[in-house]
């Protein structure tokens, strides 16, 4: 583990924004907003925010702010069957996410261009299957093809390779209208999710959160919680070797902390740090540190 200093990005460039479409190869059409500095620099890695269950594009709004006002060009969409996006014909699953992924990415860049991924929980896990694949095309990589020099950079927030094996009765109240209806509440939807939350979260941050959760399609939220009840993808981080910053809430309750801890020894380039006093909604809680992170991997040797 590392502690580093955490200190505000410069903001040295005016931000502007802009709406994509990607649609994937089973007809899901996935909204992205890209953020950029007035004057990007294409020399830099794409950034590629990709948010957890129950949430939005949204939840990476200070994150992307921050990002690309120190000068990086920042991509946030919604996932499948979250907020604008649509769910397209193939069910939700580690893999089709994973390949949503590379459908964003192959949308918004070119195959030399190199991308910085960064997955916050549910989005860690395709990021962590996207990267995967890539490493097991090295072979074409050596023969000329730009795949593996492609990933840059992993930033895993609160996320995890193994072990998030959802309960069956848990699965099924994520879909319940009931459990929607309570979320509809704001005090009694912030209180149901208060276990996502460290003790200093804000009230915006935790308001935020339900707002999300609230916002999303129930049988979509049950289908994301479901998906990881046989996750492993252990066996496939020793290729992962893209320099990575694993990032974890102290006060996570949700996907514990010493799953990160696990992530940071197994993946070869990895980095482990924590948030001390912070749950599993880092983005929300935390964004400074995300993006103190990211900045920091793509301009290590710049």
């Amino acid at each position: 583990m590392t502690i580093t200093e955490i200190r505000t990005l410069p903001a040295r460039h005016a931000v502007t924004t802009t709406d994509h479409t990607a649609t994937t190869d089973d007809h899901a059409r996935l909204a992205i907003t890209v953020h950029q500095p007035g004057e990007p620099d294409p020399s830099r890695p794409l950034v590629v925010l990709v948010h957890g269950w129950a949430a939005s594009r949204t939840v990476w709004h200070a994150t992307a702010s921050q990002l690309a006002a120190a000068g990086h060009t920042v991509a946030t969409y919604d996932q499948r069957g979250h907020a604008s996006s649509t769910a397209g014909r193939e069910p939700i699953g580690i893999e089709r996410l994973a390949r949503d992924l590379d459908t964003v990415v192959g949308t918004l860049t070119t195959p030399e261009r190199p991308v910085v991924v960064v997955g916050h929980s549910g989005g860690g896990y395709a990021a962590l299957a996207w990267a995967a694949g890539l490493s097991a095309t090295g072979p074409s990589a050596a023969k000329g093809g730009a795949s593996v020099k492609r990933l840059a950079g992993l930033v895993l927030v609160s996320t995890a390779s193994h072990g998030q094996n959802t309960p069956a009765n848990e699965v099924k109240m994520m879909g319940s209208k009931l459990f929607s209806r309570a979320l509809g509440t704001p005090w009694l939807g912030r209180r149901l999710l208060g276990g996502t939350h460290g003790p200093s979260a804000t009230l915006a941050a935790r308001e935020a959160n339900r707002r999300l959760f609230a916002a999303t399609v129930p049988k979509v939220r049950a289908a994301c919680f479901a998906s990881t009840q046989e996750m492993d993808q252990r066996a496939g981080l020793a290729g992962i070797t893209a320099p990575t910053a694993v990032i974890t809430g102290t006060e996570d309750k949700i996907v514990k902390p010493s799953f990160s801890q696990e992530l940071a020894s197994a993946l070869p380039h990895a980095e482990l740090h924590r948030i001390p006093g912070t749950g599993h909604m880092v983005p929300l809680e935390a964004p400074q540190h995300v993006a103190h992170h990211v900045h920091l991997l793509v301009t290590a040797g710049r």
